[in-house]
């Protein structure tokens, strides 16, 4: 371990963000980039690192100063921003990050020690990559053997289409098990992966063999003990698709003794001279289905670049290495995203062994990770053992995103660095870690342990954990923890160990725990060079405990440590002396002078609400730290993770049917959701929170009953009564309902948040069985229509041949729409249409995507064609629809398809003695980028599986 920082080098750091403004005022005599008036600091060159929303910011030189002030704006705007200041590291560098950026958007930066500055210039990454396949290779694994990869002959294994890709190669599997290890033969080129997509939601690679049956003996020398004999060695064991706890030798499970000598009651023990493979069970192993690993990875790749990875469920790998879903070594310009992966030590794992073109530039992105049951069985009885893994693990050079995963029931979250190297500073240098949700964690949530240059771990959400950040070490920083929130931790929220004397940033978190006796912060042994500032941590131990000492170049200040131990017990250990309050504290060490020990008024923390309620004593409590908290809302920034806005009431927003329409059933169901969590909705007659509005053929209609489905919707039955007519339920507000800071419904005054508009049931006491039809949109009169020109609101151009279409907008910020057309000539004459839905699938995405842009995306109707003429044109994009329809909207189903639920409205128009065409558009026409940002979706001229469909539910009367 290196020689520790001086404190005086932290607190110079200090000085600069909290008087920022002084520095700006020196700040405009600086001369040209480069440059130096004293002729001793000397900017060299200035490197950006963007990501989606971040900038990591490099100035090297000679004799750089301590600190300098970071300022950046918009390309073409006039007016610069303050960023956070620069810090200088070990190695002399100058190092710091701007938050908070516009993805797809280009910035000018700014670097000034008030005498020397140096400009630079950047643009972040796009919220989505942009990837259009110049080939598609499928595969199947219900094809025959020798395919060609053509979507009529497939291959049967993936690994056969990946050996024939090249740049800009989308390999499409399609739902199906694959057993097998795809390893990545060639690499993609700029911007033109190989991408390896599921093409539906139920494409599943599996690492294992299936043991089941009579095939286990009992043994001789111990009870629930079994034994069979297996083909290898393994590393894993899952049994009916949960791991199975491994001993550390046959000794161990034959004593019910486990890892630290912990009692473990069930588990396994391979035996690699007999290849027997021992279980014990409190029951009969040929009970159960074992699933054997015999391949050690998913996906492999060494040296190569350019690769994608989508939607994939991989599982029970981990044969006779640690299994992993996608492991890489000295690989770059990686997306590995939308996947399921579980069952096996590793979820992700990328490595860097050397080259500075090697192990850059990567993506980890809305996956789902997960190991259990290993989060409930004794910390001690896997701590140090082969059993503990991690979810993700980034251990790259330069560049990598993480963002977006749920990680649950696993030993270690994501883990940032490698404990064999910690002083390589080009070891996962910079690193984006955001918006991750972590839960049911073992050990550690979060796990940055190195160097960790400009690691930013912020936005996540760690719940139930026994570490939420582990900083044990961290040896150069500056890594940044900002407005994460660690609850219901067993251990602590933030533990120091291994000397850590890196710079470390801890800004705007939120801890939670009710547990016995659990400290907020350990410091396991002394730290260095960190600030601490603008927190909530609550725990029912000590507030921080430092009972080593020699703690330098700390400063902890403007945050809320509260303790439900009570005044009898310290609240504070530093440097092994006991301090009762916060005041006591300041007194002797100078630590949070300014903080406060009060409650802290959380919405709802039980139910994982940590916002603040309008008399949080955290609000306006904070202190302003450029690039940081700049947008906070009133006199000073709030504490803690979430910045207090004025809470609206909640509203009812939807009373929806939760049965067939039309219905002769003597009782139907709706579904009352609110805005929001709420309390004091009527349970028991006589319901006054809610009223039935019914057409004069009804008579003696009433709710029957009112049953929570969760905090923000109920299930109301009403009995029907007698008589044909239609029945709606409207909520009626009279002040009972309330939600969790005590805002009633609509707000104060009754009648204001009354809703009338819900769904509405027709009975007809005579119906008979429904019958529900799957219509296909015809290819050949299916396709887009784009605008003539920007804002003209006219066609100009159409596609009517491809497989899918395109909807957003083109490189010249002109429309796309979409018409979609089926023959519902086949329905009956007399048949009453009561439900309809229109289905579209994804297929790619071009630019930013639209659904987070260009708005709501919209269909409308006609009965026949919109310009008179089935085939597609022109003048689609602008014909009238049909008198009397209204827009539909679409909402996610899955991850693939959209769907659009017909309103009642335009149930008449369907036409059954021909065609009936629906246009589809963005609310927005398009996002002012000239750039292109469309989503493409399947259509009629793809696969009959992929085709837009229309489903249509009718009755006969």
């Amino acid at each position: 371990m290196k020689t520790n920082k001086s404190s005086s080098h932290l607190c110079r750091i200090l000085t600069v963000v909290t008087t920022v403004l002084a520095l700006l005022a020196v700040s405009s005599s600086s001369v040209s980039a480069g440059s130096s008036l004293a002729g001793t600091v000397l900017f060299t060159r200035l490197d950006l690192y963007p990501n989606i929303e971040t900038v990591g910011v490099v100035v090297s030189g000679e004799d750089l100063p301590e600190t300098a002030l970071l300022s950046y704006r918009l390309s073409g705007e006039s007016d610069w921003r303050m960023g956070h200041p620069l810090m200088r590291i070990d190695d002399g560098r100058l190092v710091g990050s701007l938050f908070d950026l516009n993805p797809s958007t280009s910035y000018e930066v700014k670097v000034t020690d008030g005498i020397t500055k140096i400009n630079g210039s950047t643009a972040t990454q796009p919220e989505e990559l942009a990837f259009s396949p110049a080939a598609v290779l499928h595969v199947d694994d219900d094809a025959l053997p020798g395919g060609d990869g053509s979507a009529g002959a497939p291959f049967q294994t993936i690994q056969e289409a990946v050996d024939l890709a090249g740049p800009g190669t989308q390999v499409l599997v399609a739902d199906g098990t694959y057993h097998e290890s795809v390893v990545f033969r060639a690499s993609g080129e700029e911007n033109s992966w190989i991408q390896v997509k599921a093409e539906g939601d139920n494409a599943i690679l599996d690492g294992s063999e299936q043991l089941s049956g009579n095939i286990w003996t009992a043994d001789s020398s111990a009870t629930k003990v079994w034994f069979t004999r297996i083909s290898g060695i393994i590393t894993y064991l899952a049994r009916d698709g949960k791991r199975f706890y491994k001993y550390d030798d046959l000794k161990g499970l034959k004593n019910k003794v486990g890892h630290a000598g912990v009692a473990m009651n069930e588990g396994w023990f391979f035996d690699p001279a007999t290849l027997k493979l021992y279980i014990r069970s409190l029951d009969n192993p040929a009970n159960h289905t074992w699933q054997v690993p015999s391949l050690n990875y998913a996906f492999d790749a060494v040296g190569l670049d350019w690769l994608w990875v989508e939607g994939f469920e991989m599982r029970y790998y981990g044969k006779s290495t640690s299994g992993c879903g996608v492991c890489t070594v000295n690989s770059s310009h990686l997306v590995v995203r939308h996947n399921r992966i579980h069952n096996m030590q590793l979820g992700v794992y990328f490595n860097w062994t050397g080259g500075a073109d090697r192990g850059n530039d990567t993506r980890i992105e809305f996956n789902e990770i997960y190991d259990p049951p290993v989060n409930e069985w004794p910390w001690k009885a896997v701590k140090g053992s082969s059993m503990e893994g991690t979810a993700i693990v980034v251990r790259g050079h330069v560049g990598a995103i993480v963002r977006g995963n749920h990680i649950h029931n696993f030993f270690n979250g994501i883990y940032t660095g490698s404990s064999a190297a910690l002083e390589n500073s080009e070891l996962a240098f910079d690193a984006d870690i955001y918006d991750n949700h972590i839960q049911h964690i073992s050990d550690d949530g979060l796990e940055p342990e190195g160097a960790c240059i400009n690691q930013r771990f912020r936005d996540n959400l760690i719940d139930t954990s026994l570490v939420g950040v582990s900083l044990a070490p961290v040896t150069q920083g500056p890594t940044w923890v900002l407005r994460s929130v660690f609850s219901n931790y067993s251990g602590r929220s933030i533990k120091w160990d291994g000397n850590s004397d890196g710079i470390v940033l801890i800004y705007h978190n939120t801890g939670w725990s009710t547990q016995t006796d659990i400290n907020g912060m350990d410091l396991i042994s002394p730290m260095h060079n960190a600030i601490i500032r603008n927190n909530i941590i609550q725990s029912a131990g000590y507030s921080f405990a430092e009972t080593p000492i020699g703690s330098t170049g700390v400063d902890f200040d403007y945050n809320n440590w509260y303790t439900t131990r009570g005044a009898s017990l310290p609240h504070f250990k530093w440097e092994n002396v006991n301090y009762s309050t916060m005041t006591s504290l300041c007194n002797a060490t100078g630590l949070e002078c300014n903080g406060h020990e009060s409650i802290p008024g959380f919405t709802d923390p039980t139910g994982g609400n940590f916002t603040l309620i309008p008399s949080s004593p955290n609000i306006d409590r904070g202190i302003s730290i450029p690039g940081i908290n700049d947008n906070f809302i009133g006199n000073a920034p709030d504490l803690g993770a979430f910045e207090y806005e004025v809470d609206p009431p909640p509203t009812a927003i939807s009373s929806l049917r939760a049965n067939s329409n039309p219905t002769n059933a003597a009782n139907v169901n709706f579904t009352i959701t609110f805005s929001e969590a709420v309390t004091g909705v009527d349970l028991a007659a006589p319901f006054d929170d809610f009223g039935l509005t019914v057409s004069s053929g009804i008579t003696d209609a009433f709710i029957a009953s009112v049953t929570p489905i969760s905090k923000t919707a109920y299930s109301v039955s009403v009995n029907t009564g007698a008589g044909d007519g239609t029945i709606r339920l409207d909520v009626s507000d009279n002040d009972s309902i309330i939600d969790f800071r005590g805002n009633p419904l609509g707000g104060a005054g009754t009648g204001n948040g009354d809703f009338a508009s819900g769904e509405t049931y027709t009975i007809i006491r005579a119906i008979t069985t429904p019958v529900t039809v799957t219509l296909k949109s015809a290819g050949s009169y299916d396709g887009w229509v784009v605008e003539s020109g920007e804002n003209s609101g006219v066609g100009g151009t159409i596609d009517k041949g491809s497989t899918t279409f395109n909807l957003g907008d083109n490189a010249k910020d002109r429309q796309y729409r979409v018409i979609l057309s089926f023959n519902t000539v086949s329905l009956p004459d007399n048949a009453v249409v009561i439900s309809a839905q229109v289905k579209i699938k994804r297929q790619g995405l071009v630019g930013t995507d639209p659904f987070t842009t260009h708005g709501t995306l919209l269909q409308q109707i006609r009965n026949g064609s919109f310009s008179g003429n089935t085939a597609l044109q022109t003048g689609d994009f602008s014909a009238a629809a049909s008198p009397s329809s209204v827009v539909d909207t679409f909402t996610g189903i899955t991850y693939h398809w959209y769907g659009a639920q017909l309103n009642d409205a335009n149930l008449p128009i369907i036409n059954k003695a021909g065609v009936t065409q629906f246009r589809l558009f963005f609310s927005l026409d398009d996002n002012d980028d000239m750039s292109a940002d469309y989503m493409k979706f399947f259509s009629g001229n793809s696969t009959s599986s992929n085709a837009p469909q229309l489903i249509v539910i009718y009755y006969i009367p």
